[in-house]
């Protein structure tokens, strides 16, 4: 069969009329590889390949055939062949006989296989040489002029062809290594990447976003609402699909998305806006970092043995207070209790810092347990505190420190198989009326404590007066 299709290029009406059954074959829809191989069946050859020189200057080799052909083989051997004839007359060359040992190494299976063979340069109209076409045959052709004018009637019909196909398949390439490169960045990207149409349908999902929210693509796209998943509020669900597909955010904003085991998660989106109008949500999980915030903020403002608010963070709720009564708000007045363990020293001295440790502890404790849950205690000292009771007048005041003596009697600090009965004195200031200073408040809170503990202790004062 081969040698009736190598009989065509010896024949010159059978190579018209294989030519014309040949040319409407190629066109620019194949690959370039494809209309290697269509010329290979067409013209009974082996092997063929084009060299096209591209824009950026490097040789691009596509072959095909039968016999394997690497590309670096097809550019030694056209280097060799351009140094024999480095004249620029020629436009065609052709060999009758043992072009595979010029074509390939002995070793090879072409080296012996491949007989003839024919060169010619891809020109332009300038003549400038633009690349090579080659096509070998397994036998001796006995009529080469023939075969080397049905290849200039090929390369004259095809060449602008190879060049745009080369030129599009490197393009097509190109893409494919950038398209590979964002696959590559979406998949492993440390950040959140997703996307839903605007059927409700999740079209992008990243490990990451698996990663993080314990949901897979495939589980995702079996909910009727995905994002219910996330967002079980339904309040919340409608702000979150407003945010993405009425008015996309281009700022990052932080919502607060559920994983799969219900652990809240503190996330921040931003949404870009793709040109086939889909929208892309780009998000960070900062969890991890808004806990060690709050940790932090914790930590700035409370005791760390007591776990009431240190000086400084009292301090701060006092003036809020302040701001609150003097712009004269409905229900603004408050009172302050200012405590202060009686013979806290004798107790570090007799029972040791670890049980006067525990006895500050304790104490605060019992106030917590008889405080309303709208009052704030801090640590204003060694074993003084004090006690912000808003809307609370001091009478009241003064009887909830009543109740904290009768507890402390009642449930006194136990140490082993000992007990220690803890008491206090206070000072109480009722604070209803205009602006006042923070100093004095403190001044006159502290001064009624000082009564209390000068007249003996164990007691409780009420300032005369209101501030």
């Amino acid at each position: 069969m081969k040698k009736k299709r190598c009989e065509i290029v010896n024949d010159s009406m059978q190579a018209l009329h294989a030519l014309a059954k040949l040319m409407p074959q190629l066109h620019t829809q194949c690959s370039l590889a494809e209309m290697l191989e269509t010329i290979n069946r067409s013209l009974g050859a082996s092997l063929a390949w084009v060299s096209v020189n591209d824009n950026d200057g490097l040789h691009r080799v596509v072959c095909a055939g039968e016999v394997a052909c690497h590309s670096f083989e097809a550019a030694d051997f056209l280097a060799g062949t351009l140094l024999q004839r480095h004249h620029r007359s020629w436009r065609v060359i052709y060999w009758k006989e043992n072009i595979g040992r010029a074509l390939f190494p002995p070793q090879h299976p072409g080296y012996t296989q491949l007989q003839s063979g024919v060169l010619c340069k891809l020109s332009t109209h300038d003549w400038h040489c633009r690349g090579y076409f080659f096509l070998a045959f397994d036998e001796k052709l006995y009529s080469l002029p023939i075969l080397k004018n049905i290849v200039v009637v090929l390369v004259e019909k095809l060449k602008d062809y190879f060049e745009e196909i080369i030129a599009r398949e490197k393009t097509a390439q190109e893409m494919q290594r950038v398209v590979t490169q964002y696959k590559t960045l979406f998949e492993r990207a440390p950040v959140l990447m997703n996307s839903f149409d605007k059927f409700n349908r999740c079209v992008l999902w990243n490990a990451e976003c698996e990663k993080v929210f314990g949901w897979t693509m495939a589980e995702i796209g079996a909910h009727a609402d995905p994002l219910s998943l996330f967002y079980p509020d339904p309040e919340e669900r409608r702000r979150v699909r407003e945010s993405v597909n009425v008015s996309p955010l281009k700022d990052m904003y932080e919502w607060h998305p559920l994983r799969k085991d219900g652990t809240k998660l503190t996330v921040l989106w931003s949404n870009i806006l793709l040109p086939d109008n889909s929208i892309l949500n780009i998000g960070l999980d900062i969890t991890e970092r808004k806990k060690a915030e709050q940790q932090l903020e914790v930590k700035a403002t409370i005791d760390d043995l007591t776990g009431c608010f240190n000086r400084s963070a009292i301090l701060q709720q006092l003036e809020l207070a302040q701001s609150a009564n003097a712009r004269q708000e409905p229900n603004s007045h408050f009172s302050v209790l200012m405590f202060d363990l009686d013979f806290f020293k004798q107790i570090n001295d007799e029972w040791g810092h670890q049980v006067g440790d525990a006895a500050l502890l304790h104490f605060c404790d019992c106030i917590r347990e008889l405080a309303p849950s709208d009052s704030a205690l801090g640590r204003v000292g060694g074993e003084e505190f004090l006690l912000l009771l808003a809307q609370t007048h001091c009478h009241d005041a003064a009887q909830l420190s009543a109740r904290l003596h009768t507890t402390l009697k009642t449930k006194p600090l136990r140490v082993g198989e000992k007990k220690l009965e803890l008491s206090f004195s206070a000072g109480v200031v009722e604070v209803c009326g205009d602006q006042f200073d923070t100093s004095a408040l403190l001044t006159r809170a502290d001064k009624a404590l000082y009564d209390a503990k000068r007249t003996g202790r164990g007691k409780t004062v009420v300032a005369a007066g209101y501030l």
